[in-house]
């Protein structure tokens, strides 16, 4: 599968279609926010890129980004605010990576290009060696997972309910990994 191509990944008895955009990069959320090659992002676009992180695949409405970064305070310019940082996004990040929808906006990134999905997978191979009776490889499966964790996730979306609520689930599966 080159880059740019759709590819179809056998994953046990399900087939799952891959898309790889030509500008992958990987997305860090198990810690503070960062993106690959050392671009800087705003504060206010590491939020939103946090937002669209833990709804992946889902479609984020712009009330949803106000709610997540002014609770009930949005300025009168917020929907003009959101559109500005999804632009910037889109330009660290690859104009593909961040879908327009209807309803909102998407990331459309690989789960290899989130850490927080890399962690998951990494979590859930350990899990299947233990019950294989491989605890040894479930170790290091383990031990790499807990690798890209560089502190408490998810702290740019402290005050948005599902923020606060997928980082309480990260932060309990780390716990279970140790």
């Amino acid at each position: 599968m080159g880059t740019g191509g759709m590819g179809l990944v056998s994953v046990g008895l399900t087939v799952v279609r891959s898309v790889r955009h030509s500008a992958a990069v990987g997305v860090r959320v198990l810690g503070p926010v960062e993106v690959d090659g050392g671009s800087s992002l705003e504060p206010r676009d590491r939020a939103v890129l946090a937002a669209l992180a833990i709804r992946r695949r889902q479609v984020v409405s712009p009330a949803q980004f106000a709610d997540a970064l002014w609770g009930d305070s949005p300025p009168a310019s917020w929907p003009k605010q959101v559109q500005i940082c999804i632009g910037r996004l889109r330009r660290v990040l690859g104009p593909e990576a961040i879908e327009t929808t209807a309803g909102g906006y998407r990331l459309a990134l690989d789960d290899e290009d989130l850490d927080v999905r890399r962690f998951e997978s990494l979590v859930e191979r350990a899990r299947v060696l233990m019950a294989s009776g491989e605890p040894d490889r479930a170790a290091a499966m383990l031990g790499r997972g807990l690798a890209l964790w560089r502190g408490p996730p998810l702290e740019q979306l402290d005050g948005w309910p599902p923020g606060r609520s997928e980082s309480a689930r990260l932060e309990e599966l780390r716990r279970g990994a140790e």
